[in-house]
C-alpha cells in the first residue's frame, strides 16, 4: 500500500472562477462517476463476473479522467498537451503495479481510441505500436469471467493489472478544499511504499498479534492484488516475459520481532 505525503506546503492559491469550476467538476466526476465505476468493477472482478462491454465502459470513463484533470491543470496555468499528460500520468498520480510501470494510462487511452476508430493508427501512435504492436478493439477478450488483454508480446488480466490500479489511484481521495484538489491535480504528492499491512488491527492490542502476523506474512500481489495462491501473474506475459507473484509489501525484521514478542513472551531474536 502507499502512504501519501504533501510534497511541500504550498501558498494559498488565488482561485479564479474558471479554476473553481474545473475543481468542482473534477470532484463531481470522482463522486458520481469514477467511484461508482470502481465499486461496481471491484465487485465483478472479485466474483469473476466481468463482461467485455462493462470493461469498455469503465475504460472510457478512465480515459476521460485525463480530460477532467487537464481542465484543472489548464485553468491553473499549466501548459501541456493531452498527450503529454497521458505520457506522464502514472508517475504524476502514482498508479501502482509491478508491470507496465508508468504506462497504464497510455494503454487505457489507446484501448479507448481503438474502440472509437476500430484500430489505433500506428503512424499517429508510433511509440505505442513499437511497444505493444497493433492495438484494436479486439485486443480485449472475455475469458471465464475475466477480461484479458491480448497484444503482440502481452497477455494479462486487464482489470486487475490496468483498470483497478488506475481507478483506485484516482478515486481514493477525500478532498476537503479546493487547495487539496489543486495540489493533487498538480501532482504535488510524494508516494512512499509502506512496509507493513494496512492498519486493520489495533497495533497496540496484543490479542490481535496472531491475526496481524497472518496478514503481514500473506501479502497480496503488487500487480494483481490477489493472494499468492490465487495470483495468475506467472501465466501472464509482459513484454515477452512471464510475470510472477510479487508481494505488495514486505515485513521488516522489527515488525516480525514486535509481533512475536506479543505472541510469545519468551520469544527473543537469535
Amino acid at each position: 500500500m502507499a502512504i501519501i505525503y504533501d510534497a511541500e506546503p504550498q501558498p494559498r492559491t488565488q482561485v479564479s472562477l474558471s479554476l473553481q469550476q474545473a475543481c468542482d467538476d473534477y470532484c463531481h466526476f470522482i463522486t458520481y462517476i469514477l467511484e461508482p465505476a470502481r465499486d461496481d468493477l471491484e465487485t465483478k472482478v472479485r466474483r469473476d463476473e466481468v463482461t467485455l462491454h462493462q470493461v469498455f465502459g469503465v475504460n472510457l470513463i478512465l480515459a476521460h479522467s485525463v480530460d477532467y484533470l487537464q481542465a484543472v491543470r489548464s485553468a491553473d496555468g499549466i501548459t501541456e498537451t493531452r498527450k503529454d499528460l497521458v505520457t506522464t500520468f502514472d508517475e504524476k498520480f502514482s498508479v501502482p503495479g509491478a508491470y507496465l510501470g508508468n504506462r497504464k494510462m497510455e494503454l487505457i487511452d489507446a484501448i479507448n481510441n481503438a474502440l472509437k476508430h476500430i484500430r489505433v493508427d500506428p503512424s499517429r501512435y508510433r511509440s505505442l505500436g513499437e511497444r505493444y504492436g497493433q492495438i484494436s478493439f479486439q485486443s480485449l477478450v472475455e475469458d471465464e469471467g475475466r477480461v484479458m488483454c491480448h497484444l503482440e508480446n502481452y497477455r494479462f488480466d486487464y482489470c486487475r493489472v490496468v483498470l483497478l490500479p488506475a481507478l483506485r489511484a484516482l478515486s481514493n481521495w477525500e478532498f476537503d478544499s479546493t487547495e487539496e484538489v489543486l495540489e493533487f491535480a498538480r501532482g504535488g504528492f510524494i508516494v512512499m511504499e509502506a512496509s507493513h499491512h494496512p492498519d486493520i488491527f489495533d497495533p497496540y492490542d496484543p490479542s490481535t498479534a496472531i491475526d496481524q502476523m497472518i496478514e503481514l506474512c500473506s501479502p497480496p500481489c503488487k500487480n494483481c492484488e490477489e493472494a499468492a495462491d490465487e495470483c495468475r501473474c506467472s501465466r501472464y506475459v509482459f513484454a515477452g516475459e512471464h510475470g510472477r507473484f510479487e508481494p505488495l509489501y514486505t515485513a521488516s525484521a522489527g515488525e516480525i520481532d514486535e509481533l512475536m514478542s506479543h505472541i510469545s513472551p519468551s520469544y527473543s531474536r537469535a
